[in-house]
């Protein structure tokens, strides 16, 4: 893994013990390019739906952990040289929800599920997993 200087990237969900959390936090992650960062792309507590797709993650720790009865979707993401793509659960938390779809996977662990996701709530197009390296890193920095 190339070292970025970041080790931590997102969390959503304030802490194991914040259970006001639980039914309000409904995101979505997409078109994203995690680039070296070690993990949290996101690591999820208390929400569902959590909607990760169309990202592209290269040469992190892990990508997305849920934890904490959280429901994620991980889908027609790009998965290179990223040691544990998916996890269920995390550094003591308790285990969270995800469903995969989709998924490309390159020199990369195997995606961790489990459980069951509420709905997604909107419409949406997926892009290709084996475009979204492409896509993403086209797409990124200044213009």
């Amino acid at each position: 893994m190339r070292p970025c200087g970041s080790g931590k990237a997102m969390l959503l969900g304030h802490s194991d013990s914040h259970t006001a959390d639980r039914g309000h936090l409904r995101v979505t992650y997409h078109h994203n390019w995690f680039d070296g960062s070690e993990t949290r792309h996101p690591r999820v507590r208390f929400g569902d739906p959590v909607h990760v797709f169309n990202t592209y993650y290269y040469g992190n720790e892990y990508g997305v952990a849920s934890t904490e009865g959280a429901g994620v979707l991980v889908e027609n993401n790009s998965f290179e040289d990223c040691e544990d793509p998916a996890l269920v659960g995390y550094a003591g938390s308790d285990e969270g929800n995800i469903v995969a779809r989709g998924n490309h996977l390159v020199g990369s662990g195997a995606i961790e599920t489990a459980g069951s996701v509420a709905a997604i709530p909107y419409a949406y197009t997926l892009d290709s997993a084996t475009s979204v390296k492409a896509i993403v890193t086209g797409g990124a920095g200044a213009r």
